[in-house]
């Protein structure tokens, strides 16, 4: 018998309905990351700014171009190097060139679905409690997040020397950084929750950002096309790679990805008061303030309920009223709205001729939001670990 935190709720429901897969997955929420966690610990003796201008170096000219460079860093970057077998990423490239066609519908999915999501689970969300920034600005975090996302979307996003390549494995060496601060915390409860950002919970980051927003985008009127559906999966199969997810956890497909939501679900610990502040954190802060730009003046009161609306659809009544996320009528407009803008969006989506001006008009419009958002954010840095220095320590920033 694995050993099983003690958060994890109905083991035995888990093994009977997944297996030996409920075994991979206890196994997995004591499991980190060695090869990132190994480079992570070596900054006691080369020091945090030195290893990660290390880690820049070898992202942007390869291993070899770094002088002195740990065994670790050599470790790290011959599994970052190793392509699989399964990865073609130029056929995913060739799949997804049409997909900022829904960049609009993809910024809604980000934060409303895939961010609330993943604060239904109290052991998963700790770290974010324990480090704060969060809290501290909820809108400036999920534009970083948001970047990132965009770059790895970008045809060629996860190429060798692509920068959302660099970003994917600076969001990695983040989580072991933030792992090893907190293992060493009197207040983390390894027994309760199993290691920081265990291997189980990284790989649910994967249904977070893949299948939740493709579902998400579906139920607000933009679905995917079969093909670009397929690829995303197989992109978010390398980005798992590239984040240092092991193969038996690493979902192939939307099944495996269905597979892990579902045992994510059964044996997630209860929500707690932070989880809840979390969702209302991300609504006061940005979501709202957001919808409140799209509606017309006369609306914009109705920001909240739009807000809350789309929060129900995308992550269910159930885990909605876990999280206090208010019932509104709401819901039920947006609900009988996206199927009709998704019979409309379906029809243009077989008119190829359509396809290349959407795709360029959705381009444009995520840049013109990026610029937008980080102007009135104040947000000029990619990841947390280039954030300017003040507010709250972070274990990603040096000094801290």
């Amino acid at each position: 018998m694995e050993r099983i935190p003690s958060s994890m709720r109905n083991r035995d429901e888990a093994e009977r309905r997944f297996g030996p897969f409920a075994d991979e997955y206890v196994r997995a929420m004591w499991i980190g990351d060695p090869l990132a966690d190994a480079f992570v610990a070596d900054f006691d003796t080369i020091g945090h700014a030195a290893g990660m201008k290390m880690l820049r170096r070898a992202c942007r000219d390869g291993v070899a171009a770094v002088p002195d460079a740990p065994p670790s860093l050599h470790a790290l970057f011959a599994q970052l190097d190793a392509v699989p077998d399964w990865a073609d990423l130029p056929g995913t490239d060739a799949a997804t060139v049409h997909a900022a066609r829904y960049v609009r519908q993809s910024g809604l999915a980000l934060g409303a679905a895939s961010l609330v999501s993943g604060y239904a689970n109290a052991a998963a969300s700790r770290p974010l409690e324990m480090t704060g920034r969060y809290l501290d600005n909820a809108g400036a975090r999920t534009i970083e997040v948001g970047s990132w996302l965009s770059e790895v979307a970008k045809p060629g996003g996860v190429d060798r020397f692509s920068r959302g390549f660099e970003l994917t494995v600076r969001v990695r060496i983040i989580h072991a950084l933030v792992r090893r601060a907190l293992s060493g915390r009197p207040d983390w409860d390894l027994d309760a929750w199993g290691v920081p950002i265990c291997q189980a919970y990284l790989a649910y980051t994967l249904v977070e950002f893949c299948m939740i927003p493709i579902r998400a985008m579906r139920a607000i009127g933009a679905p995917q096309l079969p093909y670009e559906e397929r690829a995303a999966y197989a992109r978010w199969r390398y980005l798992g790679h590239l984040l240092g997810i092991h193969e038996q956890m690493l979902p192939r497909d939307r099944a495996e990805q269905e597979r892990l939501e579902a045992i994510y679900l059964l044996t997630r610990p209860p929500v707690d008061e932070y989880c809840r502040t979390l969702v209302g954190s991300i609504n006061r802060d940005f979501l709202v303030p957001e919808i409140e730009g799209l509606l017309p003046a006369r609306a914009r009161g109705a920001a909240p309920s739009v807000v809350h609306g789309l929060e129900r659809i995308f992550v269910g009544d159930g885990i909605a009223d876990e999280l206090g996320i208010p019932r509104t009528r709401m819901t039920a407009v947006i609900r009988a709205v996206g199927p009709v803008l998704g019979a409309v969006n379906g029809v243009l989506d077989r008119l190829p001729w359509t396809l290349g001006p959407r795709t360029r008009a959705g381009e444009r419009y995520g840049e013109q939001q990026d610029a937008r958002l980080r102007a009135k954010y104040d947000v000029r840095h990619d990841l947390v670990d280039a954030s300017p220095a003040g507010g709250r320590a972070h274990p990603a920033r040096p000094g801290a």
